[in-house]
């Protein structure tokens, strides 16, 4: 597992400035690994990111947090608290949600609406428990309780969202239906939590058809 970022301050640390101590730290509260290192040289602490796991993300391509530095261990657990674990929850979330989009994007490009049948392709059933791994994640993301107030609608959306897809047990076409139908709509509320984002739905909703018979699909 490396450092997330793959460059920067901590990386310049490991490398030049012959740290006296070094140590890894888990943060129970979102799973994240950090590496702080007393580099004695200059004098001060430096403490980054290691990568996510693959449960959590499995490409990484995003940004990672930057790193922290302070010269007295207070200041630096105060770093870490108000600006380090900030970034890494900010910088995961990107991630996740630029993976769900690109996996979604591709299925629904690949495939037809209505012409999915079992046992789906390997690719597509790849791409959907990528998708279903992260589902509590943005759920939990949206429902924070930092975020705006959500509507009666969205209320509404969150919980049949994951009715639907605890009575399916995540792996039938039913979740497959659910995730090519209303995945984008899921992507989108974690994407903007702060602001107003599904309008109410028209009078005569049409609802999803059986789950989506196989046509030619891309490779991921």
């Amino acid at each position: 597992m490396g450092l997330w970022p793959f460059g920067g301050a901590l990386h310049k640390a490991l490398e030049t400035s012959h740290p006296s101590v070094s140590a890894h730290l888990r943060h129970d509260g979102d799973g994240a690994w950090l590496v702080v290192v007393h580099d004695a040289w200059h004098a001060h602490y430096v403490v980054g990111a290691m990568l996510p796991g693959p449960d959590e993300l499995d490409t990484v391509a995003s940004e990672g947090p930057a790193c922290v530095t302070a010269t007295t261990i207070e200041a630096t657990a105060a770093a870490v608290r108000d600006r380090l674990l900030p970034d890494y929850a900010a910088a995961l979330l990107r991630g996740q949600l630029a993976e769900a989009e690109e996996d979604l994007r591709w299925a629904q490009e690949s495939y037809e609406p209505g012409e999915i049948l079992e046992p789906f392709d390997p690719a597509l059933a790849g791409a959907l428990a990528r998708f279903l791994n992260q589902v509590p994640r943005l759920i939990a993301h949206v429902r924070r309780p930092q975020a705006l107030q959500l509507s009666p609608h969205e209320t509404a959306f969150l919980d049949s969202f994951e009715a639907t897809l605890e009575s399916d047990g995540q792996d039938g076409t039913v979740a497959m239906s659910l995730w090519l139908t209303e995945g984008d709509q899921l992507i989108d509320l974690a994407r903007n939590p702060d602001q107003p984002r599904l309008a109410p739905p028209p009078a005569t909703r049409r609802v999803p058809g059986p789950a989506p018979v196989l046509s030619a699909a891309r490779s991921r």
